[in-house]
C-alpha cells in the first residue's frame, strides 16, 4: 500500500514582492512529495496569491488589530508586542491553532512570522522557519520563533550572514533563489539604478548626468521623478537583469534584488531602505566587508561628491568573491537544498 502523502501548510508574508516570488519556486519543490495548502493574513493579498499559484488552498487569517490598534508604530522590542491583547488576537490564535487540528497538517513553512512560528510550534507542529537577514537579538519574540523552528532556511549564500549570527547550527542557507545565471555578453555603457525610492534616483541623476553618464532607471513611480528626459526609465520590468544591462547598479538591499543581481555578475552600489531588523543595510554592510559591493547609506546621497566616490569604489569590488559566492554550476543547487530540508525535517 503507498504511503499517504503529507500535508503541509505554508504561511506566505505579504510585505514586498519577494516574498511571493520565492514561494513560487519553492512550492514545487514541496509538492513533489506532499499536498501543501497556503495561509496569509491579508485579504487584499488574496488575487496575487491566486494568480501566482492557482489551483492551490489558500485559506486567510482573521486580523488581529482592531481599528484603535491598526497603525500603531511596532518597537520590536518587547515580546510578543506585535499581538495585542485583545478579542481579535485570541479569534486569530484560536483560528489557527484550530485549522492545524482540523486539516491534520504534519508540517508547517512560517515565511518570517515569529507569531505563527510559536503558535504551530506549541501546537506540536513541526515548523521551518525563513530567516531574514538583520540583527534579531534585541527582539524577544524573533529570539524565541528562531529557538522553537525545528530548522531555519535563509535564501542567501551564507557568506551573506552577519559573523555573530547565534542560530547558524540549525541554518539551511539556499544560495541565491535564481532559476538560471545571465552570462550574456551584452553589456552597456553608464549605469542602471534599481531602486523604489525616488529621492534615491534623482539624487544619483542630479550627480551623474553632469558628467554626461547614461542612466537607466527601475522601480519608482514616474510622477516623482526629474529628468525623465534625460534618462531610460522603467516603472516594472519582468527581467531585472535584462533591463539593468550595465556592469555597474546602484540598487536597494532587498533580497531578491541583491542575489539576482549579484548571480548575474554585476558590481553594485547598495543603497539600503529601512527595515524592521535593518536586514537590507546588513547585506550591505556584510557584502562592503567582503568587497563584493559599496554600501551607500541614503544620507550621504546629500552630497554628490559621494555618490562620484562610490562610483568609483565599485571598481576596486572582487569579481572573483561574487562568482564564488554565485557559482550556479549546477542550477539546481538551492533546490536540491531545499529538498532535503523538507525531507529531513517532514518525510
Amino acid at each position: 500500500m503507498n504511503k499517504q502523502k503529507p500535508k503541509i501548510l505554508f504561511y506566505i508574508h505579504h510585505h514586498g514582492k519577494g516574498h511571493l516570488s520565492r514561494v513560487q519556486l519553492l512550492i514545487p519543490i514541496i509538492e513533489k512529495f506532499a499536498h501543501v495548502s497556503l495561509i496569509i493574513a491579508q485579504d487584499d493579498f488574496l488575487p496575487a496569491v491566486k494568480c501566482a499559484l492557482p489551483e492551490r488552498k489558500i485559506v486567510t487569517l482573521p486580523s488581529k488589530w482592531s481599528s484603535s490598534d491598526v497603525g500603531k508604530k511596532r518597537t520590536f522590542d518587547t515580546a510578543f508586542e506585535g499581538v495585542p491583547l485583545s478579542a481579535q488576537s485570541t479569534l486569530r490564535a484560536s483560528f489557527f491553532v484550530n485549522h492545524l487540528q482540523k486539516e491534520a497538517y504534519d508540517g508547517f513553512i512560517s515565511d518570517v512570522s515569529a507569531e505563527l512560528t510559536i503558535y504551530a510550534r506549541g501546537a506540536g507542529i513541526p515548523v521551518l522557519m525563513q530567516r531574514h537577514s538583520g540583527d534579531i537579538s534585541i527582539d524577544p519574540t524573533q529570539v524565541f520563533a528562531y529557538q522553537c523552528a525545528n530548522a531555519l532556511y535563509a535564501p542567501y549564500p551564507r557568506q551573506l550572514e552577519a559573523d555573530d549570527y547565534a542560530f547558524f547550527n540549525k541554518t539551511y542557507f539556499l544560495g541565491s533563489l535564481v532559476t538560471s545565471k545571465n552570462n550574456s555578453a551584452h553589456h552597456y555603457n553608464g549605469i542602471s539604478i534599481v531602486h523604489s525610492d525616488h529621492e534615491v534616483i534623482n539624487a544619483i541623476c542630479e550627480a551623474l548626468l553632469p558628467i554626461e553618464l547614461p542612466i537607466t532607471a527601475i522601480g519608482s513611480e514616474r510622477s516623482n521623478l526629474h529628468h525623465l528626459d534625460k534618462i531610460t526609465y522603467y516603472e516594472q520590468v519582468s527581467d531585472i537583469t535584462h533591463s539593468a544591462n550595465t556592469d555597474i547598479i546602484f540598487c536597494s538591499g532587498g533580497n531578491n534584488t541583491l542575489c539576482e543581481l549579484l548571480a548575474a555578475g554585476k558590481k553594485l552600489i547598495v543603497i539600503p531602505e529601512p527595515r524592521p531588523y535593518e536586514e537590507q543595510t546588513a547585506k550591505a554592510i556584510k557584502l562592503s566587508d567582503i568587497n563584493a559591493a559599496v554600501h551607500l547609506p541614503k544620507a550621504e546621497l546629500a552630497n554628490g561628491e559621494n555618490i562620484i566616490k562610490a562610483l568609483k569604489a565599485s571598481n576596486d569590488i572582487k569579481t572573483d568573491t561574487i562568482n564564488d559566492m554565485f557559482d550556479t554550476s549546477s542550477s539546481s543547487q538551492w533546490e536540491q537544498s531545499f529538498e532535503n530540508l523538507i525531507r529531513e525535517h517532514f518525510l
